[in-house]
């Protein structure tokens, strides 16, 4: 029998197998978008069709050129401490043995990605030395940033990333399922390969990649890549494949489980038990079962047995170098978000949180109004003065009104929701399905998980862009999600330089490809309440450009000129550095996202300002996570009124013992720091761009996945 079974297509997918593909540019009334000259009409795909070299057509040649060439330009902006964390990996994974690996903490930067990546690391240490030794030395490179060494951590992100770009040439025009079943439509597409290459082309330079990779550096493209590769198989009926693939991405990097259900079920239902099974196939489908999971298996053993056999070498055997590799794996001390919140719903329960403590403070009636659990917390907050310490830039808080979120809650509401979707995956295993599935496990990952990285967003994002030429719908999804998304990373790139670099790549791109990909869809007749939820999703979109007009000048203007400082003056900030690195040197001004001490002690200090520690972040010999930085011990003052009213006075009633007790310690707490009042206040205000970013962008994160659930669950395909 053979070990590949083809996986079952829908009846309405196998009824127009000979439909012709609606040619792109054929949208309304014809017109064509801004690319359509490249990508639009059969006489342009008959133009490109001609092979060049290694049988790329002469666009695609012109895409990798044009992307490469950007990157390449990129190499001398600001990176981050994932710089250092990554040049620290190469040096740890040459100069050590396998079985040292894990327990290597020389430095902060430890190495915390699975064994996969670690043996990737090890491949890309190899040729280094030829072109400097220091990089991949283990002391004497520490902090090292030569222009040599740069230029070498860049190429390795600039190469490794044409994993990807094969992955999206094979999405855009190889494979005898594409035409069938592209992710766009199962019955008669409306989009023609050429927007498949537009798409592949919006991957490849999207501004989400550019500003994570090439300019702050991590190796998101080639990870991606790997994903990339396993849809594709997917897609063209190779379930092995997909599963090996998949696997192998998650011993590349564990937060790819996230996105692991709709893998399981889709195998599941198109390999293992595909519809129309009866209890006389199950033989064979417990045979496909024991293949599936044998191939999936496979990366884990080749993944863990070196560093199990050469762990017989180590004190602590091999058991015991798994068991370290682990708790690397999941450091399960980190807290519930950063300093800088990531778009998800946390970031608006944190500001609700703190939206009520400043409500609550400057007018006390409305303490009346609150449930009495969340009064009784304001109060034992308000005893403490709201005051919050700092361990670095991740820390386990307590809210000062709001319930506090556990990681169990986070589970739960993480679970709930992606077993919503793996229903409706069980009940209609198509590939477009899987593919809106994949994402939207992606999204509940992102917006209900617990410590979730800003960088996290392109999770949801990259599978969810296959789908973007579906139909109108999915295209307005797709615009509100990259359009939230990318701008919530800019926070990023702090230093004044790639202020103009992020704000004017991301306009072109956002021009170049909503533009012609919305000029290609129909867009149907909209009830009333559909148009006014269009024109409100129009505003919200205009408003990133207030938004980013603020940000980026009139706020760093107005606390310029408050703190005396010289509006023009140009941030000293070296190569290398990120939040926590600025920490140590905060006398850096900048005009496009200040740094002064004051941003840097909000920052660094609080995430909350109104947050009440729990614990201190335990972390292993000081080593940290890769994608967490560190800073010194800092306090935040909650900016108290001068003035303090109790609900008593307001009310005219006497007030209770419980209630003295609270206005006695929120006025102690007032008068302790009335002679810091102006510091808190500018401390505050200063870390306001950050929050109103995170904020804003939460609201369209959240907004894109209601409508990607709404579209997905109410779907037919």
């Amino acid at each position: 029998m053979s070990a590949t079974v083809r996986m079952p297509r829908a009846p309405s997918v196998a009824a127009n197998q000979g439909t012709r593909p609606i040619q792109a540019g054929s949208g309304r009334n014809g017109i064509k978008g801004p690319l359509d000259s490249k990508f639009g009409d059969s006489h342009g795909e008959k133009d490109a069709s001609s092979s060049t070299t290694l049988g790329l057509l002469r666009l695609e040649w012109e895409l990798l050129t044009l992307s490469t060439a950007v990157k390449l330009l990129l190499w001398p902006t600001y990176h981050s401490t994932d710089f250092e964390v990554h040049r620290n990996w190469l040096a740890i994974t040459r100069t050590l043995s396998i079985r040292d690996w894990y327990f290597e903490a020389t430095s902060h930067w430890t190495l915390d990605y699975p064994p996969f990546f670690a043996y990737f690391s090890y491949i890309l240490a190899q040729p280094a030395p030829l072109v400097d030794p220091l990089i991949a030395s283990l002391h004497q490179g520490l902090e090292y940033a030569a222009w040599s060494c740069k230029a070498y951590m860049r190429a390795t992100v600039v190469v490794t990333e044409l994993v990807l770009a094969a992955a999206l040439l094979a999405h855009s025009r190889l494979g005898s399922q594409r035409a069938i079943k592209i992710g766009y439509a199962q019955e008669a597409s409306n989009t023609g390969a050429t927007t498949s290459q537009l798409l592949a082309a919006s991957l490849l330079m999207h501004p989400g990649l550019i500003i994570i990779d090439h300019i702050h550096f991590q190796y998101n493209g080639f990870l991606f890549g790997v994903l990339a590769w396993s849809l594709w198989a997917a897609r063209e009926d190779r379930p092995l494949l997909c599963a090996f693939l998949f696997s192998s991405l998650l011993n590349l990097k564990h937060i790819y489980v996230y996105v692991a259900p709709p893998f399981f079920i889709f195998l599941l239902r198109s390999y293992v038990f595909p519809v129309g099974s009866t209890t006389g196939d199950l033989g064979r489908s417990v045979e496909r079962l024991i293949t599936v999971g044998v191939v999936t298996l496979m990366p884990f053993v080749l993944s863990l047995a070196p560093l199990a056999i050469d762990g017989l070498r180590h004190q602590a055997g091999p058991f015991g170098v798994l068991s370290q590799m682990v708790s690397r794996l999941f450091p399960f001390s980190r807290g519930l978000i950063h300093a800088y919140w990531a778009p998800n719903a946390w970031a608006l329960w944190t500001f609700a949180d703190r939206l009520l403590v400043k409500l609550l403070l400057r007018i006390p009636a409305i303490r009346a109004l609150l449930p009495a659990s969340f009064l009784a917390r304001y109060q034992a907050s308000a005893s403490t003065g709201f005051a919050s310490a700092s361990r670095g830039l991740v820390e386990n808080i307590s809210f000062g009104v709001l319930p506090d979120i556990s990681p169990w809650t986070c589970f739960l509401l993480t679970l709930t929701w992606m077993s919503i979707y793996m229903v409706k995956l069980w009940q209609k295993p198509t590939y477009r399905s899987f593919l809106a599935s994949v994402s939207l496990c992606g999204f509940a990952s992102f917006l209900f998980g617990w410590h979730v990285h800003e960088k996290a967003i392109m999770l949801p994002l990259i599978p969810y862009t296959f789908l973007a030429a579906d139909d109108y719908w999915h295209l307005r999804t797709f615009v509100l999600l990259s359009t939230a998304g990318t701008v919530s990373l800019f926070p990023l790139l702090f230093t004044p330089q790639e202020g103009p670099i992020k704000i004017g790549y991301s306009i072109v791109w956002a021009l170049l490809v909503f533009g012609t990909l919305q000029k290609r869809l129909f867009r149907p007749v909209q009830s009333n309440l559909g148009i006014l939820v269009h024109r409100l999703e129009t505003v919200y979109l205009w408003g990133f450009v207030a938004l980013q007009a603020y940000v980026s000048v009139v706020h760093p203007l107005v606390f310029a000129s408050r703190s005396g400082q010289d509006v023009g003056a140009v941030a000293n900030i070296p190569h290398g550095l990120d939040t926590a690195s600025l920490v140590q040197s905060a006398d850096v001004p900048s005009i496009a996202e200040p740094a002064t001490a004051s941003i840097i002690e909000a920052v660094a200090g609080s995430i909350d300002d109104r947050a009440v520690p729990i614990t201190d972040v335990a972390t292993e010999e000081d080593a940290l996570p890769a994608e967490d930085t560190i800073a010194p011990d800092t306090t935040a003052e909650f900016d108290a009124p001068q003035t303090a009213v109790t609900l008593a006075d307001l009310l005219s009633i006497p007030a209770t013992p419980a209630a003295r007790e609270t206005d006695a310690a929120v006025e102690k707490e007032q008068k302790r720091s009335a002679s810091l009042t102006e510091p808190a206040s500018s401390s505050w205000m200063e870390f306001l761009p950050l929050m109103m970013v995170s904020v804003y962008c939460s609201i369209g994160v959240i907004w894109a996945w209601i409508r990607a659930s709404t579209l997905y669950l109410l779907s037919e395909s």
